[in-house]
């Protein structure tokens, strides 16, 4: 019995546990892990913002100005397909149809950019940082204030993270009440652009949206 015990003291003797050492190293490796998956998130995550921008906006944007450089007039000028009633504005108080702004451009031989996931050319879908998903609509409006300019609106406002990152391809910085994108944070009369909440994980305003202000 003495025996046994002896031998079963030395068994748990020789049996050592991790050092205070070891388990920092085990510590720092998961923490590089973790740093990796979430920096890994963030840059998938920018990519799908920039694809969007060029694959969406910026098609958008060249059709605008290849139409303007093609005929001299304003895509969206008015309502009807052919843009025969101009005075320079997009939408004059009605925003164009999608149907009719694609029909604007194949009149004169353009094409319109490509339909996205939503089989619309101009509207498109997108899920935030933060898991909320947005359906984004794209039109051409005008107001005494900013001119022509492209507006994209949402159900659900525009998500915040979005609208950073475009802010940032276009204008080099996120100030969204200067440059050429805005941050408007409600649609309604008279619409004034801000600068963007200093906590982007916050749920936008149902009635805020962005403007890209057009050359034309």
């Amino acid at each position: 019995m003495v025996r046994e015990m002896c031998t079963l003291k030395n068994k748990l003797h020789d049996e050592k546990g991790f050092t205070l050492i070891e388990m920092a190293i085990v510590l720092v490796i998961i923490g590089i892990i973790i740093g990796a998956v979430v920096k890994g998130k963030d840059v998938m995550k920018s990519a799908e913002q920039k694809r969007l921008y060029t694959t969406f906006v910026r098609e958008w944007q060249m059709a605008y100005n290849n139409y303007y450089d093609r005929t001299g007039r304003i895509l969206g000028d008015d309502i009807t397909n052919a843009n025969t009633t101009r005075d320079g504005r997009c939408g004059n108080g009605t925003l164009a149809s999608v149907t009719a702004l694609n029909n604007q451009l194949t009149y004169v031989g353009l094409n319109p950019p490509a339909v996205g996931p939503t089989n619309v050319t101009n509207v498109r879908t997108y899920t935030d940082t933060w898991g909320r998903q947005y359906t984004l609509t794209l039109q051409f409006n005008n107001n005494t204030t900013f001119g022509n300019f492209i507006q994209i609106t949402s159900p659900n406002g525009i998500p915040f993270d979005l609208g950073l990152a475009w802010d940032r391809i276009v204008d080099g910085s996120s100030d969204g009440d200067a440059g050429d994108f805005l941050y408007i944070p409600a649609t309604t009369s008279p619409a004034v652009a801000a600068n963007w909440p200093g906590n982007a994980s916050v749920a936008p305003g149902a009635t805020s949206a962005v403007y890209l202000r057009l050359e034309f």
